[in-house]
């Protein structure tokens, strides 16, 4: 769009997208990778103060939001957020589409046509209790549990091996 002031980019410097495991496709990666920052398996927020300062705090409420609805299955939390981010309906040649003023409200944008799509649903957090990693769930009948089987996976089956030999 000729003229148009490009959306200010709040996110790419606090997020690290194409990190293993479970790395999403496309547009979705963004979001996986913003959810991803709070680490809690390693008990890392990397929104929170550290060496680069905190981030902003539309940041870390979007995170939160956006965490609550895609892993906590709270529609709630994420209404209550995007209700304070305007997103306004483009046309062009090229069809409609929605336009944000900041990279926070296109991810909204964004979550919404991954949602519409099928692909938000594949967005996982891992079935490890002490690791909760949002991954991507590539598997063809959209069953898989753990962000890694090397990792979680195997850990959480002998666990539950254990178990059963213990009764």
């Amino acid at each position: 769009m000729v003229g148009a002031v490009p959306p200010v980019n709040t996110l790419e410097q606090w997020i690290e997208p194409g990190v293993e495991p479970g790395v999403a496709p496309g547009r979705l990666e963004r979001l996986r990778a913003l959810l991803n920052t709070d680490d809690r398996f390693h008990g890392v927020d990397r929104l929170r103060a550290g060496a680069a300062g905190a981030a902003p705090r539309e940041v870390r409420e979007a995170r939160d939001a956006l965490r609550a609805f895609v892993v906590d299955g709270r529609p709630d939390a994420l209404d209550a957020f995007a209700a304070r981010r305007p997103l306004v309906l483009r046309v062009g040649t090229d069809g409609p589409r929605l336009a944000a003023a900041d990279d926070v409200a296109g991810l909204l944008a964004d979550v919404l046509e991954e949602h519409r799509s099928g692909r938000l649903q594949r967005l996982k957090a891992c079935a490890n209790p002490d690791c909760q990693w949002v991954y991507y769930d590539a598997s063809r009948n959209r069953s898989g549990r753990w962000c890694s089987m090397g990792e979680c996976g195997d850990v959480m089956k002998a666990r539950a091996y254990r178990a059963r030999g213990r009764a």
